[in-house]
């Protein structure tokens, strides 16, 4: 018993320092202020984060969503859809379609006609770009009894119809309610502030020591909008200030706007208007998205990086993302410069070539 407790105790002080030593040991670190303040940091951003997804959920919808109709406008857009394949046709009804090969031939060969006449330069297809068609094949059918939307590919013949069927009653009854100001078209006002404005720009322009000219209206026009009543009618009155026109609706009879249209309007309602209303108030919540989804987007690889084992798997995935986006993005920009700008026609006639090389 006795020799038991004598080992049981420390026999001299360096025993009881390697005790003490090992207790030290298992206490925790102290941390620096750098390290308290590294981490407050890290969990005020992993906050930020959680509460920036939450507030951002109902936009994120609405963009999806509305993008998503942009990518399919006629979705939404039809009381019946009838789907059908060329092949399905009798008498070979779009089947024998002409291929962009002989388009692209047939456009060269007319060109070069008209090129001749005038000593101008001779074209020849290059194998630079295959020839493609570029845009959508869409036709409009009215009937009494029903709208049709027709949708065709031109390679294959496969189409879509939408078809909107016509309520003669409804049609009637939308008569019942006219515009008072249908026959008003443009009325000139004197002053006027878009044209005193437009006036003054080159005496601005002077002044800031900037170079001056003749100051032309840019795409946006301004407009003025305000309540009337016309013989006792309330109307909302438009009127623009560029070119005078006066636009009007009824306070009882507005124009009706489908869930499809009212989203993607939203979608492209923009910029700040001169005075705070809800345009503005938009365009502010607008800008708030933006930084939320930055913000997002930065704390989200912050603290995708912080977890070690998802590091090699997400370091993929983000290669992945950007050279998949680059990649899109240049094709896009190639896509978008390969038309250039309307040219105007002169009012001559012209000849017509057909694929087979026949002119008319």
């Amino acid at each position: 018993m006795s020799s038991s407790t004598e080992s049981a105790t420390p026999n001299s002080t360096d025993d009881l320092d390697n005790a003490n030593g090992e207790s030290s040991r298992r206490l925790p670190k102290k941390k620096t202020r750098a390290e308290k303040l590294g981490r407050s940091t890290v969990m005020l951003l992993r906050r930020i984060h959680l509460y920036s997804g939450i507030f951002m959920f109902p936009w994120v919808l609405m963009y999806g969503f509305s993008g998503w109709m942009f990518n399919h406008p006629r979705m939404f857009t039809a009381d019946e859809v009838t789907t059908y394949h060329a092949a399905d046709l009798d008498d070979g009804l779009l089947t024998d379609l002409t291929s962009a090969e002989k388009t692209a031939a047939a456009v060269v060969e007319q060109i070069n006609l008209q090129s001749s006449e005038s000593q101008g330069p001779k074209l020849r297809i290059t194998d630079d770009r295959r020839p493609l068609f570029s845009g959508h094949l869409e036709y409009n059918v009215n009937t009494p009894t029903a709208k049709h939307q027709l949708a065709v590919n031109p390679v294959t013949g496969d189409g879509e119809v939408r078809t909107t069927l016509v309520d003669a009653e409804t049609d009637d009854a939308a008569d019942d309610k006219p515009d008072p100001l249908a026959e008003v078209y443009r009325v000139e006002i004197q002053p006027n502030v878009s044209a005193d404005i437009q006036r003054q720009i080159p005496e601005v322009l002077d002044q800031l020591g900037l170079p001056s000219n003749r100051a032309s209206l840019g795409y946006r026009k301004l407009s003025v909008v305000f309540s009337a009543e016309a013989d006792g009618i309330p109307c909302i009155v438009s009127y623009n200030l560029a070119d005078g026109s006066v636009n009007s609706v009824r306070e009882d009879d507005r124009p009706q706007l489908t869930k499809k249209a009212f989203l993607q309007r939203m979608h492209l309602g923009r910029i700040y208007t001169p005075v705070v209303e809800i345009r503005w108030l938009w365009a502010l919540l607008v800008d708030a998205m933006f930084v939320s989804m930055v913000f997002w987007g930065c704390s989200g690889l912050l603290m995708w990086w912080q977890i070690k084992r998802t590091r090699w798997l997400g370091m993929g995935l983000l290669a992945t993302s950007i050279l998949l986006a680059t990649f899109v993005g240049l094709g896009m920009h190639d896509q978008m410069t390969s038309t250039g700008p309307p040219k105007k026609i002169p009012a001559k006639q012209t000849t017509v070539t057909d694929v087979s090389g026949k002119s008319d």
